[in-house]
């Protein structure tokens, strides 16, 4: 039975191969593992877009809490509304992330399912337990993440105004949002990791949380740059044959089977342009905290 479809795409042929059911399942195979890496791709781009955005608004309301009364409490709503709604889904949109990355519970590891190596996996492993140990942001931002989403909004209050520095005549507007050491404790963040007169702002705990899962997005990206590349190459090829025996120069592919759950499958790869692109776009990964941004 002919299952392999090439269609002209510098006409309206087509021309119908019959290929074996192995070659199938490995074709099959190779575009299941590109769409893995695609999807992780878009998911950590969703993050760093949600990142950008809260980090465009506390500037946002940097500047307006200038002009605002400080007893202007529809003023206060809107800030903590705004600010609740990027942090809630920049915390969730990470979950998605970290699930993906490494979740003993579910037995899921990107970069294992992808390579099949052992090794691969403890390499996770060990950058994980190194993260913990280094970056507290990224710690309390975990914690923040499970209490938002099942006690309390991560935004509650907030404090704003102008310092006026005497020796240089200065003026510095500043806006935080800041955590304590009970706050942190409620949140469920280990104790033995506090200090009792800690005092965290939440967008510096954004900045560390996004960058231990950017640095873990890089990671990935290393352990799977080989397998991610072999399959590419390889289900290009593929077809290659097929496409000088019906005489196509521009073609796409599809595979037509019998299975309900895939059906008529294409296996062109145009779509996975986007997969450089996001690479591209997000090539470092990102670690705010030690940048000053000039006026």
């Amino acid at each position: 039975m002919e299952n392999l479809f090439l269609h002209s795409t510098d006409g309206l042929g087509y021309q119908a191969f019959e290929v074996s059911e192995s070659e199938i399942t490995k074709a099959l195979g190779y575009r299941e593992l590109l769409v893995k890496a695609l999807d992780i791709e878009i998911i950590y781009d969703q993050i760093i877009e949600a990142y950008w955005d809260y980090k465009n608004k506390v500037s946002y309301w940097s500047l307006r809490s200038i002009s605002s009364p400080s007893a202007d409490y529809v003023f206060n709503h809107e800030v903590r509304s705004s600010l609740n709604r990027l942090a809630f889904n920049l915390f969730n949109l990470s979950k998605l992330y970290l699930d993906w990355h490494y979740n003993e519970r579910k037995k899921r590891c990107f970069s294992f399912e992808l390579t099949n190596e052992d090794s691969a996996k403890q390499q996770v492993i060990d950058h994980r337990c190194e993260v913990y140990d280094t970056n507290l942001n990224y710690v309390v931002g975990c914690s923040l993440r499970g209490h938002s989403q099942h006690s309390a909004l991560p935004v509650r209050t907030f404090t704003t105004g102008v310092r006026y520095d005497r020796d240089t005549s200065n003026r510095t507007a500043h806006f935080n949002i800041y955590y304590r050491y009970e706050d942190l404790a409620k949140a469920g963040v280990p104790k033995e990791m506090l200090s009792k007169d800690i005092k965290l702002d939440l967008t510096d705990i954004v900045d560390g949380f996004v960058y231990a899962i950017s640095q873990k997005h890089m990671l990935n990206r290393k352990l799977t740059e080989v397998v991610v590349g072999e399959a590419r190459a390889s289900l290009t090829s593929m077809w290659k044959n097929y496409g000088t025996k019906a005489g196509f120069e521009n073609y796409r592919c599809e595979v037509r089977t019998e299975k309900k759950s895939t059906g008529r499958v294409g296996l062109s790869l145009e779509w996975f342009d986007v997969f450089e692109y996001l690479k591209e776009k997000h090539r470092i990964s990102i670690n705010y905290s030690n940048i000053t941004f000039e006026k």
